[in-house]
């Protein structure tokens, strides 16, 4: 056998990329184009190369790949062999150098043409099936990527000639009109737009919400969640993402750190990619379970947990990037919280095949008003996601426990975004105190450790009883009284003769003051009183149908 070539593919700025618009078919489109370079267009392009491991399905506008595990390329004379595709790359193994350059050119052209402004890389190493350890190779070659990645040409657009309209919603030159708005569009807007269908066909047949009786529908458009006058005007951007997705990834390669290994170490590496993609769908689809379960009838409409009310049916829940470890979603406001942890918390049970720890994750939510820049409601939900990555890494660091989910959250009800440690010093540091208990760790309260989401969502339901719900101004008044210290908490108890407030476990003093030595306790909560909506199973047969 000669020598092989191993190409992996990638994508950058994606970012940008897919969150750049207001527009939600356009961020929904953008996100299946990335998803597409990486799985059907390299299904198509390796079948159009010549004889490989995987067999096309073909569903309306869906394309699936099945592995023919018994096909391998060093004994059955394939040209390619896709090793995985998963965690946003494609790995591939081809006969030669010159097969794998033909299909590179293949995969990029049909991403300019079809895909205008998304930014593809591709990087190729020879390897010898005999003598080179694969797992060795596959981390050479994606390190010289992602070096190839931060080192790439800045792209620079050409904007257009005199003579030329502007794209309406991106500067670039317009190439045409949109027939439903009439309004003018850049090639790449066009692009986004006309991707949104396969992009929604995936997501239902994922859903499967059809059974006969009731039916829902998943939002097109921003407007589909009922952000109307007299209802919520806020929206909620979620991201989450698994933790320690890349350590796993190097500990199955040293795994297998011979040639020998080769063909053991990619059936391993399948296994786990597909089983880290199932964990992503299984909580995806068990958070739109709990959402339909949710629904209630009440005062003539359906509502969520009886308070948000649906838009002709629509549910108010629209992810924007999944499949595998990696979610975006966007939701009505109130139920940003809850629908993040139910996510996270379905997402962290679930093992994977490496060794059947499993997964842990963190997720970050940004609350912000319907038409405020989607790009920079984004930008803080992932700094609010890395805000929890870091609190489990001093979590793990500091108790040695393993396998821990989080999450953080900000409201941004002043319309105005600052980067995220701007916001934390400015707004939640005073005198030395920090008022907010977030991030927050999944499950409930450990040793001393009360920063805990049961904890929070305890603390939201004692305070929306009558004891406290019918006293509005007080409780703005122990949201002032919180920012100025345990002092000015007790003196307001005793003025106003308050109920104590919900105790941390183990802290007597923190139901007089709010506080656990220098952090607040409670501030948090009664932040997030009016976007907190428990997703509670209605006592009803819940019969779900999706349009």
């Amino acid at each position: 056998m000669g020598r092989l070539a191993l190409t992996v593919v990638d994508t950058a700025a994606i970012q940008d990329y897919v969150f750049s618009s207001n527009n939600l078919k356009q961020n929904v489109g953008a996100s299946e184009l990335v998803h597409r370079v990486t799985h059907e267009w390299v299904y198509e392009g390796l079948t159009e190369v010549g004889l490989t491991n995987i067999i096309l399905e073909k569903k309306e506008i869906v394309v699936n790949a099945e592995f023919i595990n018994d096909l391998q390329i060093e004994r059955d004379g394939l040209v390619s062999e896709l090793v995985y595709a998963g965690g946003g790359n494609a790995v591939i193994l081809f006969c030669c150098l010159e097969k794998a350059k033909e299909f590179a050119g293949r995969l990029t052209r049909r991403a300019l043409l079809e895909a205008p402004g998304l930014q593809v890389v591709v990087k190729h190493g020879e390897f010898d099936w005999q003598n080179d350890p694969l797992s060795k190779k596959v981390r050479e070659v994606i390190g010289k990527l992602s070096a190839k990645k931060a080192d790439r040409p800045v792209s620079a657009p050409l904007l257009g000639l005199g003579v030329t309209a502007d794209c309406q919603f991106t500067g670039l030159p317009a190439v045409c009109i949109e027939a439903k708005e009439e309004r003018r569009i850049s090639a790449a807007v066009r692009a986004k737009l006309k991707a949104f269908d396969g992009a929604h066909s995936r997501l239902l047949k994922l859903l499967t919400l059809d059974d006969g009786k009731e039916r829902y529908r998943i939002p097109k458009e921003f407007d589909d969640f009922g952000l109307a006058r007299g209802r919520s005007s806020y929206i909620a951007v979620a991201h989450a993402d698994g933790n320690g997705i890349g350590s796993r990834v190097n500990a199955i390669a040293e795994q297998y750190p011979e040639p020998g290994d080769n063909r053991p170490y990619i059936l391993a590496m399948r296994r786990f990619s597909n089983s880290v993609n199932e964990a992503g769908e299984k909580a995806l689809k068990a958070t739109v379970d709990c959402l339909k379960g949710s629904i209630v009838e009440s005062d003539g409409a359906k509502k969520v947990a009886g308070i948000v009310e649906l838009k002709e049916n629509y549910l108010p829940f629209r992810p924007i990037v999944f499949g595998g470890d990696d979610t975006t979603f966007v939701c009505e406001g109130r139920l940003g919280l809850t629908l993040a942890q139910k996510y996270l918390s379905i997402l962290s049970g679930q093992p994977l095949s490496d060794n059947g720890r499993p997964l842990s994750a963190r997720a970050g939510v940004a609350v912000v008003k319907a038409h405020y820049p989607f790009a920079g409601a984004y930008r803080l939900a992932e700094e609010l996601a890395q805000s929890a990555k870091k609190y489990i890494k001093e979590m793990e660091r500091e108790s040695g426990e393993s396998e821990v989910s989080a999450m953080d959250w900000h409201f941004a009800v002043g319309g105005l975004l600052r980067p995220l440690d701007l916001i934390r010093r400015q707004d939640y540091t005073v005198d030395n105190r920090t008022i907010n208990m977030r991030p927050v760790r999944l499950g409930g309260v450990k040793g001393t450790d009360w920063q805990a989401w049961d904890f929070f969502a305890f603390m939201v339901g004692e305070f929306k009883k009558d004891q406290w719900s019918s006293r509005k101004n007080k409780l703005k008044g122990l949201q002032d009284a919180l920012r100025r210290g345990k002092e000015a908490v007790e003196q307001l108890r005793l003025i106003y003769q308050l109920p104590l407030l919900p105790a941390v476990p183990g802290n007597d003093a923190s139901a007089r003051n709010g506080y656990v030595d220098r952090r607040c306790t409670c501030y948090d909560v009664l932040e997030a009183l009016e976007f907190f909506v428990p997703l509670e199973v209605a006592d009803h047969a819940n019969n779900v149908a999706e349009v």
